[in-house]
């Protein structure tokens, strides 16, 4: 019987041990961006203390030690690198007739082949070996028990373009040197190769300039008027700098920061593109140097968004000077390729009064101020030309005619690229719809305020950076795309990542990953193990694809609510009564009607995951949507859904100004709303847009009253809001007016605009317009 017993269990062993290794689910397989070719096999290969890395010279080394040396910090040892070695656990293999930067990587359950025709190739295949680990590999600290498995694979791999970008502004908001690294870390790992550096604009110049030292004493250095809280966006329309007001917030780069930020970026195999913007968006620039500025400059650097005032002059020889001495110092420090120089959104009515603009036109023949920005343009051209470099510029270097050799960045949609590209010149797309990652990325009243207009995770991934309007030898002009994170609104390293995350993921895989080889749904699929890294590196990061949109309608007399994901195949569940969605909540299914008010909340369930965060929105049902509204004011009839009921038809506005749901009045507003039948009522409260860059306030006082038989009126009550009224940004305002309840056929609502809207403001002088949404009577 022991025989027996020790027979079966040999046999159990021999079976165990010699059963195949499982199959690797491709599925499993989630790396962005999605590789050339990928195929799976079964097992896996363990890296630990005892793996050998064998690379075939001391380049290969350097390139493998900046990979492994990871593992001392999480496991508390590391791969061995041999040098000059053709055998080992993991081995290096130049192969030549890989494309630049393409690698092959395989590896089974005995050894890993890298191989690449460059050192950039290895680079990035060690990138893929990042995301073949272990989520814990992007961990901060030590990781016990971790089983550092690679999966058996062959991947073979190449980039579509050869451009593949990110831009940082930071002249609006600075972000200090180890936090760009930190930058150029999240661009590595995604095949990100061309850093773009966005260092001086209207809020703060950012470089050290040894020749132009107020650049930075002066220049890079505004009032503080910055502000965390990501319910409020006020860049349009913060005070400007006082005379004896001290500015206190910026910084600025030494040129040894400047060095040690490209040599890490050389690293990591990423190009820095610097941009000095001009000749517009200069402020700061005028504010140091006010001598190369035009008529009515402003004196100080920029607190927050200005559009005018702000340009340098190009009819003063002195300015061209300031120029050469600047950019060949800049070029001194920057060994690359391309040297940005901005020519966008440049407001040329100061060349319009300035003499010296206005001579050089006269003597130059150039026609209009379009020209004399095109002769500014192409003389900037020559001095970086001169030094054998290559000038880009955003779209607007097209108006008055293109400089010679520029590179242009196509961010006001494609067109600009499109004419550049016929043009026989070089092309990076960035339109904003699709590149722009400071947009909002999902439904207005569910994202921080933070951002303007909208740029979906989709959008983003399903642009298609080659346009259909080029033919195949036109095509070769474009470079490759490029994302954009313009900070206005970002004032914090937090912000910014949530911005740029995921949809930096979208913008790398179609800079890396042909069109052909793409599909949303899988790319949604792999989003999953990036944000378990990202968990890992205590990233904050938008989960807007998945959160749960909540729309609804007006329906006679009820509120008909819709719901949906931009992710697909998400389950969703929601509550009406204000506690948060669990699995045992009410699944959405269809479209379905509030006949009472309620707080819907929802949210997005993968099987029995909670995905996204919880979305929340109140739907009041009240008492005036039967009811009949007399205008004494007239409203914007040409931009509006609703017509006369718009105002109690109980379709709420999103916080966006071109939703067709606001009640837009170009000044006061005086309304009646008048029942079928006399009601008893005690409160009024109306939701008003403010968007001041536009012209659009709260008002100032709202005053209702009551009448008992539709004729005689007496005031019920009012509230003054003076203070709230006279601040300017881009939010909603809700102003409630409470009083004794009443027996009313009627009510008279008055709103009061801001007129004139104060000195200091961006529309300074003109009257506010008003936008409601509802009136809420209950």
């Amino acid at each position: 019987m022991k025989i027996l017993y020790l027979l079966l269990v040999l046999s159990n062993f021999f079976f165990i041990a010699c059963k195949p290794p499982e199959p690797i689910n491709i599925e499993d397989i989630a790396i962005v961006p999605k590789p050339a070719q990928l195929e799976t096999d079964s097992g896996y290969f363990e890296i630990n203390a005892a793996t050998q890395v064998a690379v075939e010279n001391e380049d290969q080394k350097k390139v493998a030690e900046l990979f492994f040396s990871r593992f001392q910090k999480l496991a508390g040892w590391q791969p061995e690198i041999l040098v000059d070695k053709t055998s080992g656990d993991i081995i290096f293999q130049t192969d030549t007739s890989l494309p630049e930067e393409g690698y092959v990587l395989e590896s089974s359950e005995d050894n890993i082949y890298i191989k690449a025709g460059s050192l950039s190739g290895y680079f990035y295949a060690l990138q893929t070996l990042r995301q073949l680990l272990p989520v814990a590999f992007d961990a901060q600290d030590m990781q016990e028990g971790v089983v550092w498995n690679v999966p058996a694979v062959k991947i073979v791999d190449q980039p579509e373009f050869k451009w593949r970008g990110y831009m940082l502004d930071v002249s609006r908001h600075f972000f200090d040197k180890e936090e760009v690294k930190k930058v150029l870390d999240f661009m590595a790992e995604i095949k990100l190769n061309r850093f773009h550096w966005h260092l001086a604009d209207d809020q703060g110049w950012r470089l050290e300039i040894k020749s132009y030292p107020k650049l930075t004493s002066v220049g890079a250095w505004r009032v503080d008027h910055n502000i965390t809280d990501e319910t409020i966006s006020n860049w349009w329309g913060r005070p400007v700098q006082k005379p004896g007001e001290e500015a206190t917030y910026g910084g600025f780069y030494t040129q040894d920061d400047v060095r040690e930020i490209i040599a890490y970026a050389k690293e990591r195999f990423i190009e820095v593109v610097p941009e000095i913007d001009m000749p517009g968006h200069a402020q700061a620039t005028i504010a140091a140097y006010p001598e190369i500025g035009c008529v009515n400059a402003a004196k100080y650097v920029a607190t927050g968004g200005v559009f005018k005032n702000n340009t340098y002059n190009p009819g003063k020889e002195e300015t061209f000077v300031f120029v050469e001495k600047m950019l060949n110092e800049v070029m001194d420090l920057f060994p690359f390729d391309y040297i940005h120089i901005g020519g966008d959104e440049c407001n040329k009515s100061q060349w319009q009064a300035d003499p010296h603009a206005q001579q050089r036109m006269k003597e130059e023949g150039l026609k209009n101020v379009e020209e004399l920005q095109s002769y500014f343009i192409r003389r900037v051209e020559k001095i970086i030309n001169a030094r054998g470099r290559n000038m880009i510029g955003w779209d607007e270097i097209l108006e008055g005619g293109l400089a010679p050799n520029a590179t242009v960045m196509s961010w006001r949609g494609e067109s600009g690229g499109i004419t550049a590209a016929k043009a026989g010149h070089d092309v990076i797309m960035t339109p904003n719809k699709y590149c722009y990652v400071d947009l909002k990325q999902g439904h207005d009243d569910l994202e921080p305020n933070l951002g303007y207009s909208q740029s979906l995770l989709s959008d983003a991934y399903n642009y298609q950076v080659f346009p259909e309007d080029l033919t195949p030898d036109k095509r070769k002009h474009i470079l490759g795309i490029q994302a954009n994170m313009w900070t206005e609104s970002i004032s914090e390293w937090s912000k910014l990542t949530y911005m740029t995350f995921p949809r930096i993921f979208a913008v790398a895989e179609n800079g890396w990953t042909a069109e052909s080889n793409q599909d949303w749904d899988n790319f949604v699929h792999r989003l999953y193990a990036q944000f378990e890294r990202l968990d890992q590196q205590k990233v904050r990061y938008a989960t807007s694809a998945f959160n749960v949109w909540i729309d609804h309608r007006g329906d006679d007399g009820k509120i008909a609510i819709n719901m949906k994901t931009e992710a697909n195949g998400l389950t969703i569940r929601y509550t009406l009564n204000g506690t948060d969605p669990t699995l045992e909540s009410t699944p959405y299914t269809e479209a379905f009607l509030l006949n009472h008010s309620a707080v819907v909340k929802a949210r997005a369930f993968k099987g029995t995951e909670e995905v996204g965060n919880i979305s929340t929105l109140s739907f009041p049902v009240h008492k005036a949507n039967d009811a009949k509204v007399v205008y004494y004011t007239s409203y914007n009839k040409r931009k509006n859904g609703g017509g006369d009921k718009a105002l109690i038809d109980y379709n709420y506005s999103r916080l966006n100004v071109g939703d067709a749901n606001w009640q837009r009045f170009s000044g006061d507003m005086e309304v009646d709303i008048v029942f079928p039948e006399n009601r008893e009522v005690e409160k009024v409260s109306l939701t008003g847009l403010r968007f001041t860059i536009s012209g659009v306030y709260a008002p100032e006082k709202v005053e209702v009253s009551g009448s008992e038989d539709g004729v005689n009126f007496k005031h019920l009550g009012e509230t003054s809001q003076l203070q709230e009224s006279h601040t300017q940004g881009r939010n909603k305002v809700t102003t409630v007016v409470n009083f004794e309840k009443s027996n009313v056929k009627a009510l008279r609502i008055k709103a009061k605009s801001v007129a004139p809207i104060p000195a200091g403001h961006h529309r300074a002088g003109e009257r506010s317009k008003i936008y409601v949404d509802e009136v809420v009577v209950e």
